[in-house]
């Protein structure tokens, strides 16, 4: 049986630098704190880092003002694949996002995360956006408490934060790697999971990260659970990325319409995707008169 408690992680020092890969892009900002795991994947890409056992500190309100007015907004001009789902939904969705960026943006933790996936992969970042307005229109008509909802979207927010350890030419070949390529992309949700549980979120954070990638049959990844095992908000994710995921250019050459992915979405009910959270995601697409 899939374990389903809060992880133990050891935080073994915090980064006295920001972390960069070769091509300049940033990984890890000042401050993050460090697990072993982490340290660990920064050491087989051999990438240089220095840690401290005292948190340098460094605030939001500390950062320069491009960064105070960027990954804490949702573009005003959202998807223009969100045109196939009810206005009101998608519109309540994004103002909900906008107040909770504006709080995680005083969160050291949380901003910083949000920085380093903004800048280091803006495609990535960008998606995760698109995912977040999705997850949190389903969670809306899911009617979650407050609490799980706000769960839901930072999960959402920060479901391919994993990306960032990974080498960037497993990233660029997406829709065509090797097995080994594959085997070692399979593992960003629990790269992910792992960088998040080095600081005190609630454990529906860390399991949508973990999660996001199984499938309610059986068979996804990284540890092949189904059905009840696998955290609602991870089942919300799941559809939410699905969806986008297929319908941008950035993962696939041959990209989905919005109505062959939601065809396909609903062929996978109760296989890949949780049956309700199908349905939900079916009722929020605009009624055709």
């Amino acid at each position: 049986m899939y374990d389903n408690t809060e992880p133990k992680i050891r935080i073994v020092g915090y980064l006295t630098h920001n972390v960069t890969d070769k091509f300049g892009r940033l990984l890890l900002v000042e401050g993050a704190p460090m697990t072993d795991n982490m340290i660990q994947k920064l050491k087989i890409r051999r990438i240089p880092f220095q840690i401290s056992d005292q948190n340098p500190g460094k605030t939001i309100d500390n950062l320069p003002v491009d960064y105070k007015n960027s990954p804490f907004k949702v573009p005003e001009k959202i998807d223009k694949k969100f045109e196939n789902f009810n206005f009101e939904s998608v519109m309540n969705a994004s103002k909900y996002l906008n107040i909770l960026l504006k709080e995680m943006r005083n969160d050291s933790f949380l901003g910083n995360n949000l920085k380093a996936l903004s800048q280091g992969q803006s495609a990535t970042y960008s998606h995760s956006i698109n995912v977040a307005i999705l997850s949190v229109a389903i969670a809306e008509k899911m009617q979650l408490p407050k609490a799980s909802l706000q769960e839901v979207s930072i999960g959402a927010l920060l479901h391919d934060i994993g990306k960032m350890l990974l080498p960037p030419d497993v990233l660029r070949e997406v829709s065509r790697m090797g097995d080994g390529q594959e085997m070692l992309y399979q593992q960003h949700p629990r790269i992910g999971a792992d960088l998040l549980a080095a600081d005190k979120l609630p454990l529906g954070i860390y399991l949508t990260v973990q999660q996001h990638h199984e499938k309610y049959s059986g068979g996804g990844y990284p540890y092949g659970i189904k059905e009840n095992e696998i955290n609602i908000n991870a089942c919300i994710v799941s559809v939410a990325n699905a969806f986008d995921r297929v319908t941008s250019g950035i993962y696939q050459r041959n990209c989905l319409t919005p109505a062959e992915a939601i065809d396909r979405i609903r062929t996978g009910k109760g296989l890949d995707y949780h049956p309700l959270v199908v349905d939900l995601f079916v009722s929020l697409l605009k009624k055709v008169s």
